[in-house]
């Protein structure tokens, strides 16, 4: 593939609700532009997008897929993104280097929950946002009703159709081109223009006028010409579209059918004109030093040093890992060394790559604003920054991604397999940094977490490939603890005479709760010499060995001070060993007394919802023995804030989605620690009881 200046670029992720049609819309695009022949099927499983193996039995998009497409002195690369939010990290990461988000909408439902995230994640990244009504020939299709979804859906969305529908339904055939006012036939890719049929073409001209309108009021002169009836050419109307789009002052709407290929060569000509270069957009954010000072780079910079942005990391079974880039500064060059500004160490690239899909094109140089591949890249992850070995001195933010929200056990079926697991479920992480693993060594489990159970899903089914072993996913043991609510005080003797040597030790220590911002804390009150002081780190230890061993159902023990004011020595026989078992004697005989309670971990939980299902979510919550500790509006949705056990929260996700219809946004973090309810502690020791009695 050829290099292609910054101004032939176009950067568009192609975003919205899963079964939208986004792929189908790809693949259509490609065939268009005479990169694949008969266009694949997301039923067949046989598009250039969704190549994974686990995207093909799904038939889901999983991934966002690079997919450049040449078209005469242009290079648009489009990103084909998932719709399903448990994928949210390849959503944001496509959506941060594009220059366009173009969000496809079904003409038969409208705006519907995968609409309302990627507009929201454009938002973020003041991104353009264009609208793509497609299915068009879907019956209950209506680009009128998709319109003013889109116009109750979002407060900050001002619409502006560019194209309008010839015919919906059964009767959708063609486009009317509102900028070249023609009736554009264009199904199966070959272009045929008309006049306008007469029944449309009083509706075309509002619609053209509104068009201008839009076009000429961000820019005073085109302000001026409009105002005075002058009329506007088609350049200025174009550089006006561009400017508004660039400013978020409106969001153009295209519409047509991917599935018969109508409205594409519009679209074409919008990605071409309307669409802007890279060195049109604001930069990245990044820092300029160790000492993280903010900069914004106001335009992505050909004329500097080499410096790009890692958005995506794959694991390809042929030519190994793939550092997916964005181009921000400067332009590649093959055969050489980049620093990684996370790490400061310098690593070795070949030369760089673009990939369609799954196949390899290897390039001898991008340019700003570019994207491509570098295989094999040592010590990089995702969200680095690469640069030149000596130069530019630049560190690009990271995209941020949301908190896991489901957590389960990964529990291998064979005996043994527990490292090829790990080991498998690593390298999956390496992908995809939305994902995390860790090891929880009181309960002895590997707990996995995502963004929800289609996420844990998929990293399951891609870690038993990579392993070839089988695991299975349950729900992860609750994290108890346990503490004391009283005072009490008790002696603890070890004595041990076995001829020769003996063992000696006693201890009176003295409990009481503690706060738990103090945790635990020992205080040595001996007095007059009854036991020497080198046996005080003794005491303690052995302490902090009986808290490990817990009080009533073997959980660790926290907030909670203790005192040793009273014992007695042998010259001959104590030690360090009798004085720590002796301690440990003392603590279990005295924490029994001192009202001793099973701990719950406490989350803190906030839950986006729209306003109408507020009322649901809260009593979710209450019923789930969650406690609501505040709400704020904003716009149609509320954040409610609120404390819930971990122990309630298995299905937590799961259940909110189903009940609002997949629209809320779910983030969770441990808190604190309460006092189990009497009757379910009861019930959490039994368990506990008959564990240990069954793995005796």
């Amino acid at each position: 593939m050829k290099r292609y200046d910054t101004e032939q670029i176009r950067n568009v992720a192609l975003v919205g609700h899963s079964g939208c049609g986004k792929t189908t819309l790809a693949e259509a695009l490609l065939h268009l532009n005479g990169l694949v022949g008969k266009p694949g099927r997301v039923e067949d499983g046989n598009t250039v997008s969704d190549y994974d193996s686990e995207e093909v039995r799904r038939k889901i998009s999983i991934n966002a897929t690079l997919l450049p497409i040449e078209a005469a002195d242009l290079k648009i690369n489009l990103l084909d993104c998932p719709g399903f939010r448990d994928f949210v990290g390849e959503i944001k990461s496509a959506v941060r280097v594009s220059e366009l988000a173009l969000v496809v909408v079904d003409a038969s439902t409208g705006v519907e929950v995968g609409t309302e995230f990627a507009h929201d994640f454009a938002g973020e990244y003041q991104i353009p946002t264009a609208f793509f009504i497609n299915k068009m020939d879907k019956e209950r299709a209506s680009f009128d009703n998709a319109v003013r979804s889109i116009d109750t859906a979002f407060d900050d969305v001002h619409t502006i159709p560019v194209t309008l529908p010839i015919g919906e339904q059964d009767g959708f055939e063609g486009v009317i081109d509102l900028l070249s006012m023609k009736a554009v036939y264009d199904a199966g890719g070959k272009v045929v223009e008309k006049e306008i049929p007469a029944d449309r073409l009083e509706e075309a001209q509002l619609a053209r006028r509104a068009l201008v309108e839009a076009a000429a009021e961000g820019n005073d002169e085109l302000t001026e010409k409009f105002l005075l009836e002058e009329g506007l050419s088609d350049e200025e109307i174009i550089l006006g579209l561009r400017q508004d789009l660039e400013a978020g002052r409106f969001c153009p709407v295209l519409c047509g059918s991917a599935n018969k290929q109508i409205g594409l060569s519009i679209l074409m000509k919008f990605f071409r004109h309307e669409c802007p270069p890279p060195n049109e957009r604001k930069g990245f954010r990044g820092w300029t030093d160790r000492t993280k000072t903010e900069v914004e780079l106001k335009k992505l910079d050909p004329h500097t040093d080499f410096s790009a942005y890692i958005f995506k990391t794959v694991n390809d079974e042929f030519v190994g890992r793939l550092s997916f880039f964005k181009v921000i500064t400067g332009e590649t060059h093959g055969d050489g060394n980049v620093r990684i500004a996370r790490t400061s160490s310098t690593t070795r690239v070949g030369h760089a790559f673009t990939f369609r899909g799954k196949q390899q094109i290897q390039v001898e140089s991008l340019a700003t604003g570019d994207i491509g591949a570098f295989a094999k890249l040592e010590g990089a992850r995702t969200g680095d920054t690469l640069l030149e070995p000596k130069g530019y001195e630049v560190e690009y933010e990271p995209t941020h991604l949301p908190k896991p929200t489901v957590s389960l056990a990964v529990e291998p079926r064979n005996k043994g397999d527990e490292d090829k697991v790990g080991s498998a479920l690593h390298r999956i992480l390496e992908t995809d940094p939305t994902l995390s693993i860790e090891r929880d060594a009181l309960l002895h489990q590997t707990i996995l977490s995502g963004m929800g159970d289609t996420h844990l899903e998929v990293a399951q089914a891609r870690a038993q490939a990579l392993a070839r072993t089988e695991f299975d996913l349950k729900p992860a043991k609750v994290q108890y603890r346990e503490t004391i609510t009283k005072l009490g005080e008790g002696q603890g003797k070890f004595k041990k005479q076995t001829g020769g040597r003996g063992q000696y030790g006693d201890c009176w220590v003295r409990l009481r709760p503690n706060t738990a911002d103090k945790g635990f804390t020992f205080e040595w009150k001996i007095v007059g010499g009854v036991i020497p002081t080198n046996f005080t780190s003794s005491v303690e230890k052995g302490i902090v060995k009986a808290l490990e061993r817990g009080i009533v159902a073997g959980y660790p023990v926290i907030n909670i001070h203790a005192e040793c004011f009273d014992g007695s020595y042998h010259s001959v026989d104590s030690s360090d060993t009798a004085f720590q078992v002796a301690a440990s004697l003392a603590f279990k005989n005295v924490a029994a007394k001192c009202g001793p309670v099973l701990l719950e971990p406490i989350n803190k939980v906030r839950i986006t919802v729209p306003e109408q299902y507020m009322g649901d979510v809260m009593g979710y919550v209450s019923g789930k023995r969650g406690r609501i500790s505040g709400s704020d509006q904003n716009g149609h949705r509320v954040c409610v804030v609120a404390e819930v056990p971990a122990a309630e929260m298995t299905t937590f996700s799961r259940d909110l989605r189903s009940m609002t219809q997949g629209r809320s946004i779910f983030e969770s973090e441990f808190d604190h620690y309460e006092a189990v309810p009497p009757a379910m502690a009861d019930k959490v020791i039994a368990e506990v009881r008959i564990d240990h009695h069954e793995s005796d």
